[in-house]
């Protein structure tokens, strides 16, 4: 299947705009009980943790174990 100038240059535009992530997983998942807590007290994220913040929006698998940390997170809470 060959793809027409329009598709390339839509394809190198999405390329160049997309954010390199920073951060792996075992890094992410080191970060993510500080990055819950500091969510779930209402606190703004320190800047030290905008590549786990990337991360979690870019990996689904880091995500979900971010989700059921902050779920179990809450239970505590109540």
């Amino acid at each position: 299947m060959a793809l027409d100038r329009k598709q390339i240059h839509t394809l190198i535009d999405m390329v160049s705009s997309a954010e390199s992530d920073e951060t792996d997983c075992d890094t992410c998942y080191d970060h993510l009980a500080e990055f819950a807590e500091a969510e779930l007290m209402g606190k703004e994220i320190p800047e030290a943790l905008d590549a786990t913040r990337r991360h979690l929006e870019q990996c689904a698998c880091c995500n979900m174990e971010y989700e059921v940390l902050l779920e179990g997170l809450r239970s505590l809470e109540d």
